[in-house]
């Protein structure tokens, strides 16, 4: 009898199983609907987060620049007041040394009239110079290899 029944309704029985699976797959699209939507906000708010970072990392970078450009400014600037600085150091001291070279050369041409007290006075004058123009020289050199040193370690140490 159960089976009779199924075949008289089989029609009725159809469409009421495709119902139930037709509204079972309009659930389950709106339920994907609503996990599409779920995922496209949190894209959105991944997105955002994003570009606000990296938005911030260019902002920083360009901070940064900015100050590095900054300081080598600075850097220049003070270079070349030291180097000016340096040049009329160098200057002065070539003048310093041709009025001495004149003076060198005015007491040797005197030398010969000189009496023995002023030669003797000369002679120490001079080793005394010499003596201080070799300690200077010592102390120069002994600046310049600390110096040189330096940047070569800066030059080493450097990231490339």
């Amino acid at each position: 009898m159960n089976l009779y029944l199924i075949w008289k309704y089989k029609y009725w029985i159809a469409i009421a199983v495709l119902s139930f699976i037709c509204f079972g797959q309009l659930a389950y699209t709106n339920y994907l609907g609503g996990e599409l939507i779920k995922a496209e906000a949190k894209y959105k708010t991944e997105l955002a987060i994003s570009q606000a970072s990296t938005e911030k990392a260019k902002a920083e970078a360009a901070l940064k620049e900015k100050q590095w450009s900054e300081q080598l400014l600075k850097a220049e600037r003070n270079y070349n007041v030291k180097i000016k600085q340096v040049m009329a150091d160098a200057t002065r001291a070539q003048s310093t040394a041709d009025r001495l070279s004149k003076q060198l050369d005015t007491a040797k041409s005197r030398m010969s009239t000189a009496p023995k007290e002023t030669i003797i006075k000369y002679i120490d004058t001079s080793s005394d110079i010499l003596k201080e123009c070799i300690a200077e020289y010592r102390t120069m050199a002994e600046a310049a290899d600390g110096h040189a040193v330096d940047a070569v370690r800066l030059w080493e140490g450097w990231p490339e």
